[in-house]
């Protein structure tokens, strides 16, 4: 064969698509209805009934809009019903603020920015270049860890004292205009850098740098409140007042899961990542060298293992997936045999390590698991809460049939408590490093 396609060899391919009737009529069948419509398999609908054993209660589904923010809502998800239990408030009253938590996550993110190229020894464009250490800098996405360490530094506030706001939920235009800012202030350190500056100039051109973020972050999302007066009715009706509460009083008297005690672990079985590994994504995080995303790499059923434990316990799970493939938002079904790609098209989908060591898919959605649904103390579906609003799906949330979990979960975040022995040992390792590019 050439190394180009020849017209022979077009007009050959067009005789054998015609010599089966049925390529025709898939044809005409797609090409009216649609891939998904035409190839969507009922009976899968059908099977995965929005019935769970295990379940959390019903709250509140938060809408993220355009925002680029799921692991901030997933996050709030997951200490909603500890917090409304300990304020001893209906949940379905309770909402707490994913702007606060954006705001200093941007901040911090820039400042991290700024250190990675402060305390970088090669400032050759092509080195930074090739370790990505500018390109993801301050980008909209996260991960529990970032989650945490905002939490732990700055706390959290209800809703109603910074809440959403025109550009908080369609973050094109502020992470364009932040990005570009924080990448003109890293192209002035990097000049003063080659220029053999002191670490002071460079440590106070930072700071004004931060300032400069705090006064844009503030214009456009809204200036944080660092107190407030915190007013509501309890599940009794009776009226309770706190006068003068900060956000970390907030937090330090109402969230009573300890954060740092949770874990991600992750289900990554990809040519360069084994089980029962530490890994941790370079550069990239918001609180300086307080926040990489580190898991522990462990097999899928040590995953779900450990979710289930936790939600028998009444604590959701925070989990990163890929969900573009074999969903269906309408029904709110994920599930690998929802389009009959395989009959209709002749094709095979990669299995997951494939998918991961070509890095077809990665981490780009973070939910909470909220329930499950076990036959036999085995899962077979799962209950996800999204942060779309309630409008699509079953209400906002997806039924995931347990064989997609096998597929496309790569991480869940787990308190330690529930690990084994075997796995609290795991975690004195030291970490390994992996470059920002991979997926994860």
């Amino acid at each position: 064969m050439d190394k180009q396609i020849s017209i022979e060899q077009i007009s050959k391919f067009s005789e054998e698509y015609n010599k089966n009737r049925n390529n025709k009529i898939i044809e005409n069948a797609i090409t009216k209805n649609g891939l998904e419509n035409a190839c969507i398999d009922r009976q899968v609908i059908i099977e995965n009934v929005p019935i769970f054993n295990i379940e959390l209660p019903e709250s509140t589904r938060y809408d993220q809009k355009d925002s680029y923010k799921c692991w901030i809502y997933a996050g709030i998800n997951v200490i909603k019903h500890n917090i409304a239990q300990n304020l001893n408030i209906d949940i379905m009253k309770l909402e707490l603020s994913n702007n606060f938590i954006a705001f200093f996550d941007k901040l911090e993110k820039s400042n991290n920015a700024y250190e990675n190229i402060i305390e970088l020894e090669n400032t050759d464009l092509d080195y930074i270049h090739k370790e990505k250490i500018v390109e993801y800098c301050v980008s909209e996405g996260g991960y529990w860890q970032w989650f945490v360490s905002i939490i732990n530094k700055y706390g959290i506030v209800p809703m109603s004292f910074m809440p959403d706001v025109v550009e908080s939920t369609n973050y094109e235009k502020v992470s364009d205009i932040f990005t570009e800012k924080v990448k003109k202030d890293i192209s002035y350190l990097l000049k003063l850098k080659n220029e053999n500056e002191s670490i002071e100039k460079l440590r106070s051109d930072k700071e004004r740098f931060l300032q400069e973020n705090y006064n844009l972050l503030s214009k456009i999302l809204g200036e944080p409140n660092f107190k407030f007066d915190y007013e509501y009715k309890d599940k009794n009706n009776k009226y309770i007042r706190y006068k003068d509460m900060t956000p970390i009083e907030f937090k330090n008297k109402f969230l009573t899961l300890d954060l740092n005690n949770f874990v991600s672990i992750g289900n990554l079985p990809m040519y360069n990542k084994e089980y029962y590994k530490i890994y941790s994504k370079k550069y990239l995080g918001n609180i300086y060298k307080d926040s990489y995303a580190t898991f522990l790499n462990l097999p899928i059923e040590d995953l779900k293992d450990l979710a289930i434990k936790q939600l028998k316990d009444g604590i959701p799970v925070w989990m990163g997936a890929h969900i573009m493939k074999f969903r269906d938002k309408k029904s709110g079904i994920l599930d690998i045999r929802l389009y009959d790609y395989r009959d209709t098209l002749n094709f095979n989908p990669l299995s997951k390590k494939e998918a991961l060591d070509l890095h077809d898919i990665e981490m780009h959605h973070a939910m909470t698991f909220c329930g499950v649904h076990l036959l036999e103390n085995k899962p077979v579906r799962w209950k996800i809460e999204d942060s779309y609003g309630n409008k699509e799906k079953v209400n906002g949330y997806y039924i995931m049939n347990d064989n997609f979990f096998n597929e496309f979960v790569l991480s869940v975040v787990i308190d330690k408590k529930y690990l084994t022995e075997e796995q609290l040992k795991l975690l004195e390792q030291e970490p390994i490093e992996f470059d920002v590019g991979e997926p994860f």
